[in-house]
């Protein structure tokens, strides 16, 4: 999965379009044997449910989110109506042209602001474009709120959890260490 690290602020020219910055474009896999920067690489972008920012993610993450609601959720429920409509409905591949650059939907660009600019922010597995201004007021209050807390240690994941560990899973179940659940 990608790993998109940094901020990196893009003047948008007369056309929409913006460059990708390179960290990030290096970050995505290129199309069906096309070359790195030319056709075929795409990102999807969706409006944060958060904040009035825009986010990105590659093919296998927007994959993971569909299968994180599809499998957290029950069939029909509102949680799984709500996330794929504010996440997987209002998601759109990008393609990525040969220049490197994208072009944003209008309703994206009026959604987060977007002037002239747009900032690129990593945030691991995905990345945010904002309007440089609206982001410095967020950075703010995030780094306020990031003072007060830490990251924990040894936590471990779905991921990273064993199959067989006893424990409770995301819905509070504890394991039988056979795969069954209590």
């Amino acid at each position: 999965m990608a790993l998109f690290t940094g901020r990196h602020e893009n003047k948008i020219d007369k056309k929409g379009r913006v460059s990708l910055p390179a960290d990030f474009r290096a970050e995505l896999p290129s199309g069906s044997g096309q070359s790195s920067s030319g056709p075929g690489r795409v990102v999807y972008v969706f409006p944060s449910p958060r904040s009035e920012s825009l986010i990105a993610v590659d093919r296998a993450y927007i994959q993971k989110l569909s299968d994180q609601i599809e499998n957290e959720y029950d069939m029909f429920s509102d949680e799984e109506e709500d996330f794929s409509a504010v996440i997987l409905a209002d998601a759109q591949k990008i393609s990525i042209d040969g220049d490197g650059r994208i072009v944003l939907p209008p309703d994206f660009v009026a959604f987060a602001d977007i002037k002239d600019r747009a900032l690129f922010v990593g945030g691991g597995s995905q990345f945010q474009i904002w309007r440089p201004s609206v982001y410095e007021a967020h950075a703010e209050t995030t780094r306020a709120r990031a003072r007060s807390r830490t990251l924990p240690r040894g936590r471990q994941t779905s991921d990273t959890r064993p199959s067989n560990a006893n424990g409770p899973n995301s819905n509070g179940q504890t394991s039988n260490g056979d795969g069954s659940y209590d």
